[in-house]
C-alpha cells in the first residue's frame, strides 16, 4: 500500500500544469524504496506501513520527490530540459533527507518513549500504605528524624 495519498502528491504540482489523478505504480513504489531505505539508517520504519501511519514530514518528502519525477518525465525532452521545479522539489528533498538523519529535524508525529520518562514514586505508589520496609509509600510529605 502506498505511504502517500493523491492529494499528498497534488499539493506540490501546479495543477494548470500537471493533475496527479493516480499514481505510476512503478515509479511510487521506486520513490517509496529510495526514501525509506535512506531513512532505515537512522529510524525504525517497520511501522510505516500506509499513509496512515506514516510521518507527515515523510510523506511530504515522498510526495515531492514523486512530483519532481513527474514532472521531469512530462515536460522534459532532452536531459538540458529539465525543469527547474523539479530541480527545485528534489533539492528540498535533499535537505529535509539530511536534516533527518543529521538530527537537525525531529519527526514531532512519533511516539517517542523517551519523552514520557517513569519515575519513583508513581501515583500507583503514592495510593498504597507506607510500610516500614518502604516509607516512601503513600502521601508526599516531609519527615524528620528518618534516615534516608
Amino acid at each position: 500500500m502506498a505511504h502517500i495519498l493523491i492529494a499528498d502528491a497534488q499539493a506540490w504540482a501546479e495543477p494548470t500544469k500537471l493533475q496527479v489523478t493516480t499514481f505510476d505504480a512503478a515509479l511510487l513504489a521506486q520513490v517509496e524504496s529510495q526514501v525509506l531505505t535512506r531513512l532505515d539508517t537512522a529510524f525504525d520504519i517497520s511501522t510505516w506501513l500506509d499513509s496512515t501511519n506514516t510521518p507527515v514530514i515523510v510523506k511530504s518528502i515522498i510526495s515531492m520527490f514523486y512530483v519532481s519525477w513527474v514532472y521531469d518525465k512530462q515536460y522534459s525532452e532532452e536531459q538540458r530540459d529539465l525543469n527547474q521545479y523539479a530541480i527545485l522539489l528534489r533539492a528540498q528533498v535533499e535537505s529535509l533527507m539530511t536534516g533527518l538523519l543529521d538530527g537537525s529535524i525531529v519527526i514531532d508525529d512519533q511516539p517517542n518513549p523517551s519523552d514520557s520518562p517513569v519515575f519513583y514514586p508513581t501515583d500507583a505508589s503514592s495510593a498504597l500504605a507506607p510500610t516500614l520496609t518502604d516509607m516512601s509509600l503513600g502521601d508526599a510529605k516531609f519527615s524528620m528524624g528518618r534516615v534516608f
